[in-house]
């Protein structure tokens, strides 16, 4: 169990800092992460899907094309990789021809 919670975050950050260079997770990835908490528990209220509002989006306005998929590998795409609270790196994949998406440890 680590003491203070999610020590390689933490590491991540102030390692950031002292390069001058940016987190793996940034204040505007914490902004994105809150407004969508905010719809859940708005939905969560109102029993309805409610939508997510950020008064400062920087990602794509058209939102019928989404991002071009990096390859992982010949049977999956990359979503997502991110470590985790114990230092190893979780994948998030998708996979090329059921659009099956999947968690592995790297």
């Amino acid at each position: 169990m680590n003491a203070l919670g999610y020590d390689f975050m933490f590491t991540d950050m102030f390692d950031a800092m002292d390069e001058g260079k940016e987190p793996m997770e940034t204040f505007y990835d914490g902004y994105v992460v809150n407004a969508i908490m905010d719809a859940c528990y708005k939905a969560a209220k109102s029993k309805k899907w409610e939508p997510v509002e950020l008064e400062h989006w920087r990602g794509s306005e058209d939102v019928t094309k989404g991002p071009k998929l990096q390859d992982y590998d010949d049977q999956y795409y990359l979503i997502k990789e991110e470590m985790i609270p114990d230092g190893t790196v979780k994948l998030i994949l998708k996979d090329k021809s059921s659009g099956e998406i999947i968690q592995r440890i790297k």
